[in-house]
């Protein structure tokens, strides 16, 4: 089944799971990102540059590794 719509995946399928989102910029790029396991998995790429789109580095669920400054 394909469905086309503007509303996130929670809304449409009512998923109750409470998500630890967070919005992150890095080099003039704003990375949503979702905590998981311990990990930060990109879930949306906001950026003004088209190549970025098409960076497989920046992909939605690609896993991210970093650190906290002053950790």
């Amino acid at each position: 089944m394909v469905l086309y719509t503007i509303y996130p995946q929670e809304v449409v399928f009512q998923v109750d799971e409470p998500r630890n989102y967070l919005t992150v910029e890095v080099d003039n790029r704003v990375f949503v990102i979702e905590l998981v396991n311990g990990q930060a998995q990109i879930v949306r790429l906001i950026s003004h540059d088209p190549h970025d789109y098409l960076n497989p580095h920046w992909q939605p669920g690609t896993k991210l590794s970093f650190t906290i400054p002053g950790k």
